[in-house]
């Protein structure tokens, strides 16, 4: 991995076999974003996990070229990345929330930061209770 720092611009090349949620929260806690976009996220998984929908979730082993977009909050005292992407290749096309994946080649990501006010998040006990996978809801 490799990234830069330019004002509020982060950007980042996460290479071979990397974590891009892991990455991208590790990277934007030693830079101190604990609110921002991310503008773009844009590369190949080897592997990875979505959610769909309530209750939906699937593991990919295969070959995805992705796009996505989203943001960084904080939970618990740490950055929170929430992505969504969308990934193909010559067999299917699918899209949902990105729970990890696993780069090939490379995937570059780029956060702006947010300055002024706190994108916090916290687990909503409802969802919880309806089986929602990924129950933290942002409290802006």
């Amino acid at each position: 991995m490799q990234y830069k720092r330019i004002g509020d611009f982060l950007v980042i090349r996460l290479d071979e076999g990397e974590r891009i949620v892991e990455r991208v929260e590790r990277t934007c806690l030693k830079e101190g974003i604990k609110s921002g976009v991310i503008l773009s996220a844009a590369g190949a998984l080897k592997e990875c996990t979505l959610i769909f929908r309530r209750g939906c979730q699937r593991d990919f082993r295969e070959h995805l070229e992705v796009v996505g977009n989203g943001n960084v909050s904080e939970l618990e005292g740490k950055p929170k990345v929430h992505l969504h992407i969308a990934g193909g290749n010559d067999s299917r096309t699918v899209a949902g929330h990105l729970i990890e994946g696993v780069v090939t080649v490379f995937c570059e990501v780029v956060v702006q930061a947010l300055h002024g006010f706190e994108m916090k998040r916290a687990v909503e006990k409802t969802l919880v209770s309806e089986l929602v996978l990924n129950p933290y809801v942002l409290k802006p």
